[in-house]
């Protein structure tokens, strides 16, 4: 996993150049044929697409700054809008000038990404989050001095707004990225866009944005807990999982005879919280579907959780 770590912090780095797999290989110590095969593991996409695709969706959270089509095109190392266009559309099923048209500037409505500027902003982004998680235990920007409410976001927005991020449309929330930061590490604690907007960059677009903010105020990484179903999506974007379980029944050597027995994933942390909850980390690939289910359905008495990181 740290060799695929190093790639992708590489591509991250050299997005607006040329780049190959032999540089690559060069630069992490391995064959290309190993990059090839680590991308077959960890990567819903070969290399090359995967760094198509982040150019791509760079490109595309760019767009949403003003900057002209044939500037941005030019910096991620198309040579004429022709080519740019080609590639947009296959990704997004629309060229990028449509795409700024429809959903970005059209007839004085527009779609932008910023940050929480207000008290009223962080309200209304807060009431949008809460739409996304509506099987929550608890209750997501409510009452009291919890993690996740309301007293909890406000003073997370106070120390750093900008990693408090939403899209808009005509006056509308239709996305929020809301992260907060500990130490070098950037934990983001609700993202996603309404259903509509699923399948248009947007998403896509926060991530980036979030990233870019996060590195610019010298945070190292980005972490989140992602739901069943979601592993697809975060792999793309160039994040890796680790799997936690956590159990009360069983023992940290119980539970590494059982990954054993069941996945034989490389055990990469263990440890009691809370004095009786037993934990043990797994470092596993997001493409492995149903992994979350399938530990609880076969081990029993235990929740599994997916975490997701990336290397900034």
């Amino acid at each position: 996993m740290t060799v695929y770590n190093q790639i992708l912090r590489y591509i991250e780095a050299h997005l607006k150049e040329e780049i190959t797999a032999s540089q690559i290989a060069t630069n992490v110590g391995y064959s290309a044929n190993h990059i090839y095969k680590l991308f077959k593991v960890y990567s819903p996409y070969p290399i090359m697409e995967y760094i198509r695709r982040m150019k791509l969706f760079h490109a595309l959270s760019e767009m949403y700054t003003g900057r002209r089509l044939y500037d941005i095109a030019l910096d991620y190392g198309y040579e004429t809008p022709a080519g740019f266009y080609k590639a947009f559309k296959a990704v997004f099923g629309c060229t990028p000038s449509e795409y700024k048209k429809n959903n970005i500037q059209k007839e004085g409505i527009s779609t932008f990404i910023d940050n929480v500027k207000n008290i009223n902003e962080l309200d209304e982004v807060l009431a949008f989050a809460k739409t996304l998680y509506p099987d929550l235990t608890f209750d997501f920007g409510g009452e009291g001095d919890d993690k996740y409410s309301r007293n909890f976001w406000l003073k997370e927005w106070k120390k750093n707004p900008e990693l408090l991020l939403f899209a808009k449309e005509d006056d509308r929330v239709c996305g929020v990225i809301l992260g907060w930061a500990e130490n070098s590490s950037v934990t983001i604690g609700g993202d996603g866009v309404s259903v509509e907007y699923k399948n248009m960059g947007i998403h896509e677009s926060l991530l980036v944005e979030i990233e870019k903010r996060a590195k610019r105020l010298g945070h190292k990484n980005i972490v989140l807990g992602i739901g069943e179903g979601e592993e697809e999506f975060y792999a793309k974007m160039g994040y890796t999982g680790k799997t936690l379980i956590q159990s009360e029944k069983y023992s940290v050597e119980e539970l590494k005879k059982f990954n054993e027995q069941y996945k034989n994933y490389e055990a990469t942390g263990a440890g009691v919280y809370d004095g009786h909850i037993h934990q043990l980390w797994l470092d596993s690939s997001l493409l492995d579907k149903g992994l979350k289910e399938r530990f609880e359905k076969e081990i029993g008495d235990c929740r599994v959780q997916i975490i997701v990181n990336k290397e900034l």
